[in-house]
């Protein structure tokens, strides 16, 4: 930097920039003057959504996963960007920013919890400001005297330097992080998820997708062009992190997949009938209309699809009055007489197809996410 244009005080201001500010974990109060600075530089060059609901959702989802991280008294502020492509990212101090186009391809709160998490990571483990502190020589003095100014913010010089203050902090945030830093965001994350009501299944699952379509987020819009290395490898480290962590990866609990359902239907007899149903096909028939024992059969199917119940531990047991399906440790399924002779066979054969169906439809639904989200 140039000493003739930081004269007297500014050159001692400089001098303290350069030998103390460390900006250790617990500087919130500093954290916060200098996401200030950067989130009014953002705030001028893009649109913000007023959507009430939703940003008190995200409040509360923000709220949540924080005290779940070892700076649970950071206050996360979220904010809607009207823009349509997949984004979000944080700035020091809690300005946490997603894009309405993040809003519409998460299929679930614990898909959007796991990129929250994600970016509430970076600000807990100060990746921004640790890319500011390792900046090449030359920029990282004007950073450091940059966020100097911010802070302190009194002297003539200190406040010519505020606007580029805003610049570089932006910058450190917005421009891209290393591998490590999204791998470390995307552990830390799931560690904070582990200890909420949230699925980190979500974040694995979101991943997986945004690797299968793009492999990267980029916002023309924000100036961000930070690309996310969602990369083969990536989305394997995510997957083994959590087998490491004894999580089940259940990705229909976290997705918006296909549903089984219960429809009203009548024999050529006119007899009333349960028709169980997926993706418009009749699995089998349950005998009346009965809606406690529809939603019954709902459930075994659905256990059985969300959790990839194995054919081996799908079982019939004889039980007084009828057969029993058992779907692992899912809710059972009570079969008459009465429903075999509406599928046209006995209670014990029904009981055996509706193994075989179930079987069936998880094999084939193990297949339809093997395509869909680009396993690897």
């Amino acid at each position: 930097m140039n000493r003739r244009l930081l004269p007297g005080t500014a050159a001692a201001l400089l001098l303290w920039v350069v030998t103390a500010v460390a900006l250790p974990p617990g500087s919130t109060p500093r954290e916060t003057e200098l996401g200030q600075e950067a989130a009014f530089d953002i705030e001028r060059s893009v649109l913000l959504v007023d959507d009430e609901e939703t940003l008190e959702k995200l409040s509360g989802m923000l709220a949540e996963i924080a005290a779940a991280t070892s700076r649970p008294d950071v206050e996360y502020i979220p904010h809607i960007v009207a823009s349509p492509v997949v984004n979000a990212f944080v700035v020091p101090g809690g300005w946490v920013y997603v894009t309405r186009g993040l809003l519409d391809a998460v299929q679930s709160d614990d898909e959007l919890a796991g990129v929250l998490g994600h970016e509430i990571a970076h600000n807990v483990r100060q990746h921004a400001i640790e890319r500011m502190r390792n900046a090449p020589k030359g920029l990282g003095l004007l950073q450091l005297a940059s966020l100097a100014a911010v802070v302190l913010g009194k002297s003539p010089e200190a406040a010519m330097l505020a606007g580029a203050a805003a610049n570089a902090i932006t910058a450190a945030v917005l421009n891209g992080g290393s591998v490590a830093a999204e791998v470390d965001a995307d552990q830390e994350g799931v560690g904070y998820l582990l200890k909420t009501r949230y699925d980190p299944v979500g974040f694995l699952t979101f991943l997986e997708r945004m690797a299968g379509s793009s492999g990267k987020f980029i916002e023309e819009e924000l100036g961000i062009y930070r690309t996310h290395p969602l990369s083969k490898d990536r989305v394997r480290q995510a997957r083994d992190f959590l087998l490491e962590k004894n999580i089940p990866i259940h990705r229909r609990l976290v997705t918006n997949p296909p549903q089984p359902e219960a429809r009203s239907v009548r024999s050529e007899a006119g007899e009333p009938r349960t028709a169980v149903v997926f993706t418009g096909r009749t699995l089998f028939l349950l005998a009346g209309h009965d809606e406690e024992r529809s939603a019954e059969a709902v459930a075994t199917v659905s256990w059985a699809l969300d959790h990839e119940v194995p054919r081996g531990e799908i079982r019939i047991v004889p039980v007084e009055g009828g057969v029993r399906v058992m779907a692992g440790s899912g809710p059972p399924l009570f079969l008459s007489p009465s429903d075999g002779e509406a599928n046209g066979v006995t209670d014990a054969v029904l009981g055996g197809r509706v193994r075989g169906v179930l079987a069936d439809l998880v094999e084939a639904e193990k297949n339809r996410i093997l395509a869909n989200y680009q396993l690897y």
